[in-house]
């Protein structure tokens, strides 16, 4: 307190502090907050002791706490820098002695402040290196966070390729629904082709008229080819007496055969009915034989086995008689005292045994007879089996082929196995790619970092002024963006670490479906009928399973890639930050790095029971693997019943062969009859053919006879006829000639006469040759008549002479008849003859079906049987190799699993032991911290006090100096240096002091130091075996699941093995029993198969035939319909064509009418030139005479050049017309031609009509007839559907019956398994005692013989005790004593026999206790199996579906986001595009009507001049244009007034439409309206000019034209502007519906409620409570006004009124039974 007194006045003297270097550093905030660590270290008794720990401090704080660190570390810097400038200022400047002891001190505390700084430094150095290790972490999690941001962006890429897979595939769909369309129209043209061939066709129906109208044209020219004909008659008439002959010499040779054959065909006739009976009596003999043989065959079989049982019983007797007697022998003999009872009880033993001997050799010798004659039996049995042999060797090569195929599939599935394993090994070996690659950049890291550290040393020494001033400025915005980025980081890490999860999952996954792969495979012997279907099944799993699992993968490895990349862009935006915030990033990390360490221990206790459910999933899943076992079980026995049917069916089917064999003989027999009968047949065919074609010929040749004479007859009358005319003739010319000669008047008349003689001459000749045709003619027919009068006697006809001379057609048709009786006879008799070939052929094809069928059946069951034992063999050898496999594997399993349970447990001790010293040092450590930084408040408070005495001392040496200086008097000074010296001494002992203290605490700090560097060590060590500790766990979990699941299978093997040996040896006894039910089931079965497919196929056939009946009457009714469409089409057009022609033909007749009327005026017009001419000549008479007359003349003239030019006028019309009338002319003649070509098609098609309803007649009876089909049908299928359901009836009673069988076969087994297992127990244990009562027997034979040896023994010695007695008394004391011993040791015996006893009943009872340990070990183990297996195949299930329902929740998000994306984009695009239009529309609209109202404003302007002129000049010229125009205007449709028409507004619309046509309110008129409205206050031209007509005709024409221009025009944009306003409207409800989609897309994120919304909607009846949904459905799914509606009437009930109330269709709803 002194000191500080003496030195305060002096402070304002020396030179300012360095404290007063740094005034305005309050170390305040920007805020104007207190730091709070300068209030910390001021104040350390406020500070509490929980809240004094570092690590509890904020980043902030922490942050400032080293940044005054470094600056006290330079203040002292400073300060000893300045100290050494004082001391070497007093070194140049020497003082007296008393300035040397202060040099002395003040070196000496220059010495304990460098010490100081050393040790300052030295903490500095600490912290960089803190600072570094810290820095090397965030590094970490930098890199962790680019490999998550990879992973991320890889998914993105992922995401983008499976969208691109879609649009691939929605183009192939685009692909295919085009190729559909391109088949269509294939489909269209072959149609159209359909129709072309029907025209053709049409056109050949046309054609075969043509060819009506030649024929007719050919009858024409008949009469030239008759005279022909007459000429070869004549010819022919010699020919028919040759043939004549001819024909009565064949009608004797066909009579003779004709007889001939008759007999053949009876003796056929006879030979074949007496076959028919013949075989007849064969087939009944060979039945007899079959079913005797059969008959006998059972009674021997019967009679075996009955002696078999007999046999049995026997023996079975006679062992029970021998050992009764044994037994009654073994009780006398023990009973029996003496040895002389055995002896006599032998004898009567040996005689016993004796006849016991004698009766089994009789029976053994009528054993060896009977089977000698079964061993004959067998060999002929043994010569059949062979062939079966050979069979069965092709059918078990067979089998071979389908078990190879079957392996080729395993060893596919094996090799995906390995794929997939392959695939998981490079998976391991990327991620240790990956570590390296991290180790590696955390290396150049650390390097980066340390450059970094020197710079950032440098720059703190240079801007430290600058850094402070900065850092508050910077703070407030770095750390938003700090919290952001981590929580980014912290979100990344957080979805990595759900990826590495899913990883684990999925892995764990793979290793359960490498299980069941395993269990599978030992569940394949199950059955063998089964093997291929469950085979394909697993397939099918397997790969579905192993695709998801792939995918998994690829999704998972996606996203990670994805989440990597994301990190990656995040750690590049940090590191622009990370350099001025690397340190509260280093502190975060630290706490993050804590948090996970204990995140790490709650997973390891989470995986801890994870591995406790495991294994109680274990021993379910064992349980469950014994109930398949005992399946299999099961399957086997029923596969032994089987091969036992098998061997069966095989006799069955050796005997039946040698059946088939014997009809097959006797068929070959009938077959060779038969084709001798058919030969003899063919023959007799042959020769009635030929005798058939002879009498074609004479038929054809009587009836050219026939034809002949008639010709000659019609012939002959007409001779006679001209011969009569010639005579006439001839007598008129006689007499012409005496008249002649008489008058002999004209030489001309001899000239005539000379003529008409040749002519006489010629016609004479003509004469004699047809008087000698017609006799040569005549008899030719007598001989033809006395021909046929021959043959008709000999058909035996009554034909009287007369007859034939009058009627040769009479005898004509005679001949005919005998004839077609004759042919008659003979198609009877082939059609007998036919019929019973067919009848026996018919026979013989069903007895070779029936054959084949049953050999077909047969067959069929040997290869079914063979097969399956061939399997059953494969089997077999299969699982004795696995067996031997997996005991080996087994043994190593075993070996390995115990190692990896030892060293689980040691890991476990050592985490635990690990985790409990962490939890101890951290508390050292931070009760350690506490303790520090108490003592460096302490000391920092100590280090302020020394700065100020420091100060002090300052100040005093410059006093001292001015002092020494000033005064120049000495005598003060010895005091003063005492005061000084005492001030020195005493700050010296308080330095010391201080200095020992801070030593103890520095030195005590760098312990604290050295032991938290190596706690951090070990926690890094420990956090490191951690990890590898976790990763070995993993390795092992999964080594454990495989060693487990072997061993596993190799348990159920071994016990399948042993249970089936057992089945086998029980079943095999059992099976014959079952067999022939079974027999007996199989056949009735066989029997309502063959029924069931019978019918089966009667109903097909009859399905097949109503079908395509009903296809046909389908044809025939589109054909109709067809044929009805172009009818009336043809009508319509014909009802056209008439009103046409109609029209036309008024026209024609007012055209005809016209040129009458214009004729006429010609005429007249002719008439009056005429008379003009007339008049102009006596007018020319009259000017010769007169002069005066010329003008009238000259006028005259004139008006005939006028009249010249109207005649002119006239003329050209005229020609113009009829020109006209030429055109209507040719019009009317191909109208004409049109109407013909019509008429002719009606009538075609009339034809046609009639036809098609012909054709619909046929149809429509055909349809009834298959209508009654069908019912017969029905009727036949409803009788049979109710013989199938009986039969299915019978079946199912069968299948219960078997059912029941199968369930009491079952019970018996597990009762026979119990009690097999007790007979087993009871037997073991009797086994036991009889051994034990064996070893006790032959102990107690074993003491009796020594008994009796020592009994004798001791007999002896009495004898020579007895002696010794007499001879000596003195020795009975020693006998004495020796009694005593023996006494003794028999007692100790004795004892020692009990002992022995007791322990030998303990040791058994102890034997049989372990053995039922043991079994209820084995049953426990095989429980804890299945439970296991039950265990991890549901965890398998559950974490598939998880991860299928994560996969599908991401996907759904991502297509989620895409669509909402790509819906706003396209909303957007739309909205554009559609504004552009309507803007666009709008402009050309505008500008359309702003040019029409131009136009017609011109128009009109035009229109009132042309009105408003003077219209009287030219009356007649003007009416008719009037007159056209108004002709036109009438033509021209009314426009609809657009303008009167309300717009209606669209839908959605913004703004409203203000723009209108005219400025003012009112609508302006259409172009009719002002055309048709009166003239009204239009003001008159200002000019008028004087038109001529024709130009007034001109403009009135151009008007006109440009009206009708406008007119269209405006139409044309009227309709435009409709259209537009269509499309308007559009747009707008597109656009509305899109919006309303958007909005939709909010309510999707509640799909739950709206799912429940709209159950309740469904469910509720219509009323108040259905009208309350409406709403909230309406909000949700943003309905359309439409839709609401509907809604409504749903919701209030009125659709259900209108659908009751809807006639015909409410009807067929209530009859369909839907309501």
């Amino acid at each position: 307190m002194e000191v500080t007194l003496l030195g305060r006045p002096d402070w304002d003297r020396g030179p300012p502090s360095p404290r007063g270097a740094f005034p305005s550093r309050g170390l305040r905030h920007g805020d104007g907050r207190r730091d709070p660590v300068q209030d910390g270290v001021a104040s350390p008794a406020t500070s509490g002791t929980g809240k004094s720990k570092l690590e509890t401090l904020p980043k902030e704080d922490l942050i400032k706490f080293a940044k005054k660190q470094m600056m006290l570390i330079q203040k002292a810097k400073a300060r000893c820098a300045e100290l050494e400038k004082e001391i070497e200022e007093f070194k140049t400047k020497p003082v007296a002695g008393g300035t040397g002891d202060i040099i002395k001190a003040l070196t000496e505390r220059l010495d304990a402040l460098l010490l100081e700084k050393a040790e300052r430094e030295q903490q500095c150095l600490y912290l960089k290196k803190e600072n570094i290790k810290m820095k090397q972490e965030v590094e970490d999690s930098i890199t962790k966070m680019e490999d998550v941001h990879k992973e991320f962006e890889q998914s993105q890429g992922n995401y983008v390729k499976e969208i691109e897979n879609l649009k691939n595939e929605l183009m192939a769909v685009h692909s295919k629904h085009s190729e559909d369309k391109v088949s269509l129209q294939k489909e269209l043209e072959e149609a159209a082709k359909k129709q072309l061939e029907l025209s053709e066709q049409l056109k050949f129906q046309g054609n075969c008229e043509d060819n009506v109208k030649k024929l007719q044209e050919i009858q024409n020219i008949k009469p030239v080819f008759e005279e022909q004909i007459l000429y070869l008659q004549k010819q022919l008439s010699t020919a028919t007496n040759e043939k004549e002959q001819e024909i009565t010499h064949l009608q004797e040779v066909i009579e003779a055969n004709s007889q001939r054959y008759q007999k053949d065909i009876n003796s056929l006739q006879e030979e074949l009915l007496q076959l028919k009976v013949a075989h007849q009596e064969e087939v009944k003999d060979l039945m007899c034989q079959i079913e005797a043989s059969a008959k006998e065959r059972e009674a021997e079989v019967s009679n075996l086995n009955q002696l078999k049982e007999n046999l049995v019983r026997q023996c079975e007797a006679s062992v029970k008689n021998i050992q009764e007697k044994y037994e009654c022998e073994l009780e006398n003999l023990e009973n029996a005292p003496d040895a002389n009872h055995k002896n006599q009880m032998c004898p009567v033993l040996l005689q016993e045994e004796a006849f016991v001997e004698q009766v089994v050799n009789e029976k053994i010798k009528h054993l060896e007879n009977t089977l000698k004659e079964l061993e004959s039996q067998h060999s002929i049995l043994k010569d059949e089996v062979t062939y079966m042999n050979n069979l069965k060797l092709k059918l078990e090569l067979d089998a071979q082929h389908i078990k190879d195929e079957f392996f080729h599939e395993r060893e596919d599935l094996e090799f995906k196995i390995n794929e997939l394993l392959l695939a998981k090994e490079e998976q391991s070996c990327v991620i240790e790619k990956l570590k390296s690659e991290l180790e590696d950049s955390n290396k150049q890291f650390c390097c980066i970092v340390e450059q970094h550290n020197k710079e950032v040393q440098r720059l703190k020494e240079q801007h430290q002024k600058e850094i402070s001033e900065l850092t508050e400025t910077f703070l407030s915005g770095s750390e938003k963006e700090k919290l952001t980025l981590m929580f980014e980081i912290q979100g990344l890490k957080e979805q990595c670490e759900n990826l590495q999860q899913e990883k684990q999952e999925a892995i764990l996954n793979y290793e359960s479906l490498r299980e069941i792969m395993e269990i599978l495979q030992t569940e394949l012997g199950e059955s063998a009928g089964k093997i291929s279907q469950e085979f394909e099944s697993m397939k099918q799993q397997q790969a579905s399973d192993v695709n998801e699992l792939q995918q998994k993968l690829r999704t998972a490895f996606n996203e990670k890639d994805a989440l990597l990349e994301t990190v990656n862009r995040l750690q590049r935006e940090n590191e622009k930050l990370s350099q001025q915030e690397l340190v509260p990033e280093l502190e975060n990390t630290i706490k993050s790095l804590q948090e996970k360490n204990e995140v790490c221990l709650v997973s390891l206790s989470q995986r801890d029971t994870m591995l406790q459910e495991l294994e109680a999933k274990i021993s379910s899943l064992t349980e469950e693997k014994n109930d398949f076992i005992s399946k299999i079980k099961t399957s086997h026995e029923e596969m032994d019943n089987l091969h036992k049917k098998c061997e069966r069916e095989e006799r069955l089917i050796v005997e039946l062969r040698g059946k088939v064999e014997q009809t097959s003989h006797c068929n070959s027999e009938l077959e060779q009859k038969v084709n001798e009968l058919r030969g003899e047949l063919e023959e007799t065919l042959k020769e009635k053919d030929q005798n058939n074609q002879k009498l074609e010929k004479l038929m054809v040749q009587l009836k050219t006879v026939s034809e002949d004479q008639e010709a000659l007859s019609s012939e002959v009358k007409s001779l006679y006829e001209e011969n009569n005319r010639l005579s006439s003739e001839k007598n008129q010319l006689n007499r012409d000639l005496e008249v002649l000669l008489s008058q002999k008047e004209d030489v001309m008349l001899k000239e005539h006469i000379s003529e008409l003689e040749k002519k006489l001459q010629v016609t004479i000749t003509e004469r004699d040759n047809l008087s000698t045709l017609f006799e040569n003619e005549q008899v030719q027919k007598l001989f033809v008549k006395t021909q046929l009068c021959g043959f008709l006697k000999q058909m035996e006809s009554k034909v009287s002479e007369e007859d034939e001379e009058e009627d040769v057609v009479n005898i004509l048709q005679a001949v005919g008849e005998s004839l077609a009786k004759i042919n008659e006879e003979k198609h009877n008799l082939i059609f007998q003859y036919d019929e019973r070939v067919a009848e026996l052929e018919k026979k013989i094809k069903c007895l070779q079906e029936e054959n084949a069928v049953h050999h077909e059946e047969l067959q069929s069951l040997l290869r079914d049987h063979e097969q399956e034992k061939v399997l059953l063999r494969k089997e077999l050898e299969e699982t004795l190799s696995h067996k031997e496999a997996l005991q080996s594997d087994l043994l190593e399993m075993k070996n390995a699993n115990e190692k990896t349970r030892l060293e689980n447990q040691n890991l476990l001790s050592q985490v635990e032991e690990a985790s409990q010293n962490l939890h101890s040092k951290n508390k050292t450590q931070n009760e350690k911290e506490q303790s520090f930084v108490r003592e460096l408040e302490n000391l920092r408070l100590s280090q302020e006090q020394k700065e100020a005495e420091l100060q002090d001392v300052r100040a005093e040496l410059l006093l001292l100096k001015d002092s020494l200086e000033k005064s120049p008097v000495e005598n003060d000074q010895p005091s003063l240096v005492k005061e000084l010296e005492e001030k020195i001494g005493y700050l010296e002992k308080e330095s010391k002091e201080k200095e020992e203290k801070i030593n103890k605490i520095k030195l005590v700090a760098v312990k604290a130091k050295k032991e938290l560097d190596s706690s951090k060590r070990e926690a890094q060590t420990l956090r490191e075996e951690l990890e590898s500790v976790r990763s070995e766990k993993d390795q092992l979990s999964t080594s454990m699941r495989d060693l487990i699941q072997g061993a596993e299978s190799y348990k159920n093997l071994l016990l399948e093995y042993d249970k089936q040996s057992e089945q086998l040896d029980v079943e095999k006894e059992r099976a014959n029993n079952f067999e022939h039910h079974i027999e007996e089931l199989t056949r009735q079965l066989r029997n309502s198969t063959f029924q069931c497919e019978k019918l089966n196929s009667d109903n097909e056939d009859l399905l097949a035939r109503i079908e395509t009946l009903q296809s046909n009457a389908k044809l025939l009714e589109v054909q109709i319909l067809e044929v009805q469409k172009a009818k009336a089409v043809a009508d319509k057009e014909l009802e056209a064509e008439k009103l046409q022609k109609e029209q036309k033909i008024k026209e024609h007749a007012s055209s005809v009418n016209e040129l009458e009327e214009l004729q006429l005026q010609l005429q007249k017009e002719k008439k009056q030139l005429q008379k003009t001419m007339q008049e102009l000549e006596l007018v020319r008479k009259d000017a010769q005479q007169t002069t005066l007359m010329n003008m009238e003349i000259a006028d005259y003239e004139r008006l005939m050049k006028e009249l010249n030019q109207k005649l002119a006028n006239k003329n050209s019309k005229i020609e113009d017309l009829e020109q006209e009338i030429k055109i209507q002319k040719q019009k009317q003649e191909t109208l004409q031609e049109e109407m013909a070509s019509l008429q002719s098609s009606v009538q075609q098609s009339e034809e046609k009509n009639t036809k098609i309803k012909q054709l619909l007649v046929k149809t429509k009876k055909e349809l009834a007839d298959s209508k009654q089909a069908e019912t017969d049908h029905l009727i036949l299928q409803a009788s049979l559907k109710g013989e199938l359901e009986a039969s299915q009836q019978q079946v199912e009673v069968y299948k219960i019956q078997l059912a029941d069988i199968t369930s009491e076969k079952h019970k018996v087994h597990e009762q026979l398994k119990t009690s097999a297992d007790q007979h087993q127990r009871t037997l073991s244990a009797y086994q036991q005692k009889v051994t034990a009562l064996q070893e006790e027997c032959h102990a107690a034979k074993a003491e009796q013989a020594t008994i009796a040896s020592e009994f004798e023994n001791y007999k002896v010695r009495v004898h020579n005790v007895l002696k010794q007695q007499k001879n000596k008394s003195v020795s009975q004391t020693e006998t004495e004593g020796a009694k005593q011993e023996r006494e003794h040791l028999e007692m100790l015996i004795d004892q020692l026999k009990i002992k022995l006893q007791d322990t030998q009943n303990n040791l058994q009872i102890n034997v049989s206790e372990l053995q039922m340990l043991q079994s209820e070990h084995d049953t426990l183990l095989e429980r804890h199996n299945k439970m296991l297996q039950e265990t991890v195949s549901k965890e398998a299930e559950l974490r598939e579906k998880l991860c299928s329902i994560q996969s599908e929740n991401m996907m759904l998000k991502s297509e989620h986001a895409q669509t909402v994306s790509q819906l706003t984009s396209q909303n957007e695009v739309l909205r554009s595009s559609f504004r552009d239009q309507v803007r666009h529309l709008q402009e050309e609209h505008r500008k359309t009507m702003e040019t029409l109202q131009q136009q017609l404003s011109k128009v009109e302007a035009q229109l009132f001049q042309l009105k408003s002129e003077p219209t009287t000049r030219s009356p007649a010229s003007s009416h008719q244009p009037l007159k056209n125009l108004r002709e036109r205007r009438s033509t021209d449709l009314p426009l609809p007034d657009m303008y009167t028409i309300t717009r209606e507004e669209g839908e959605g619309m913004e703004t409203t439409d203000t723009e209108s046509v005219s400025s003012s309110g009112t609508h302006t008129q259409s172009l009719e309206q002002l055309l048709n409205s009166p003239e009204t206050k239009l003001e008159p031209p200002l000019w008028h000019a004087e038109f001529t007509k024709e130009e007034l005709v001109q403009k009135l024409s151009s008007t006109t034209k440009s009206a009708d221009h406008l007119n269209v025009l405006l139409r044309e944009t009227e309709a435009t502007n409709a259209i537009l306003m269509e499309q308007i409207k559009l747009l707008k409800s597109e656009i509305r519906r899109l919006e309303r989609n958007q909005e939709r897309e909010k309510s999707v994120a509640n799909l739950e409620y709206l799912k429940n919304v709209l159950l309740q909607f469904i469910f509720l009846k219509p009323g108040s409570e259905k009208e309350r949904l409406l709403p909230v459905i309406d909000t949700m799914l943003q309905l359309s006004p439409e839709e609401k509606g509907k809604l409504a009437a749903i919701a209030q009930g009125e659709e259900e009124n209108a659908s009751r109330s809807s006639g015909w269709a409410s009807y067929l709803h209530s009859w369909s039974g839907l309501r």
